[in-house]
């Protein structure tokens, strides 16, 4: 890159168009690479609009889901400019036009992405003045039998400012995903703590005592978590009679990182759409009350997550399937042992 002389009379920002890839860590798979770019080569100015492209390339067998909300669906696709930059959204989203198909997933019918995929946006250029410009991407991708939680990527193009204000770094420092603490054993007491349900009432674990309890972790975006409530409805007709109940741990949060307010707002009217579609009886509690137990409690960084709990409070096990689930009550609750 040339060096330019600092003027404090003009701002002029020199835009790379090479492309940049963002960094993955996770072990999980990662089916889709994305990368970003811009359509300038030359100074920007302060109130200048210009685009900026991201395409996603898409493994074969996967898909991205498209920037429409579904009720009770996936996580759409949203790009965003983060604030405390230089820039700013200037307009909307631009995407061809998805497929659109049932979603065995969801159970619904989807719009969604295969192969390549380019979006574009519009950005204005502020008065500010930082050394890059950041776009965030929240998605979730799919196979027609998996999905994997929704993650929040952060691309970047370089950038060249000019300005009184060009020394100034931006902080490398990005809100990460909150350790989990070692998960309790199985046996141990489960200590008391407080949740919110879906009617804002304040609700205590210790109300549980004298029951068999489930904690079914769960998020509207977990494929395999919406896959179990049929059965867990039959199981509950079954047992609550004698002694079950559940407690839904609504987690769209958990092992997220970073979460921008239309994330939450989004998934967490999601959950509700789906409990109410689904008629699910049991107590569902917040995602701000359930994913601190999560993460403090059992050490959890992954859905779907059961914990079985007997009437003293105590783990049973964490339950994998809802067929184990059945075994273990029928064996607890059983009217003639």
């Amino acid at each position: 890159m040339s060096s330019l002389r600092l003027s404090s009379l003009a701002l002029v920002l020199c835009f790379f168009a090479a492309t940049t890839f963002a960094q993955e860590t996770d072990t999980e798979p990662n089916p889709i690479k994305w990368s970003i770019k811009t359509n300038v080569s030359g100074p920007v100015k302060a109130g200048d609009r210009f685009a900026v492209e991201l395409t996603a390339q898409i493994e074969n067998g996967w898909h991205l889901y498209s920037t429409e909300r579904v009720e009770g669906g996936p996580t759409p696709t949203r790009i965003t400019v983060p604030s405390g930059q230089s820039f700013e959204m200037a307009g909307e989203i631009d995407s061809p036009a998805p497929h659109s198909s049932y979603d065995p997933n969801f159970q619904l019918s989807t719009d969604y992405y295969d192969g390549s995929v380019l979006f574009t946006i519009s950005v204005r250029a502020l008065a500010n003045s930082l050394t890059s410009l950041r776009v965030q991407v929240r998605y979730q991708t799919c196979t027609q039998t998996i999905c994997l939680a929704p993650k929040l990527l952060e691309l970047e193009t370089q950038i060249t400012i000019v300005g009184p204000d060009a020394g100034r770094k931006q902080s490398a420092d990005k809100p990460g995903v909150e350790k989990s603490s070692a998960p309790i054993a199985t046996g141990a007491v489960v200590p008391d703590f407080n949740f919110v349900d879906f009617t804002r009432k304040t609700r205590r674990f210790a109300e549980y005592r004298g029951h068999y309890l489930l904690l079914d972790f769960w998020a509207s975006w977990c494929s395999p978590c919406l896959a179990d409530i049929p059965a867990l409805k039959e199981i509950y007709r079954k047992y609550r009679a004698r002694g079950f109940e559940i407690v839904g741990m609504n987690s769209e949060t958990l092992a997220q990182g970073q979460v921008e307010p239309g994330f939450l707002r989004d998934s967490e009217a999601r959950a509700r759409e789906i409990v109410r579609t689904r008629e699910l009886p049991w107590t569902q509690a917040t995602t701000e009350t359930s994913v601190p137990v999560a993460i403090k409690i059992f050490g959890l960084n992954s859905l779907p997550a059961k914990i079985l709990i007997d009437r003293d409070g105590r783990v049973i096990a964490r339950v994998k399937t809802t067929s184990e689930l059945d075994e273990l009550l029928a064996g607890l609750l059983n009217p003639n042992p």
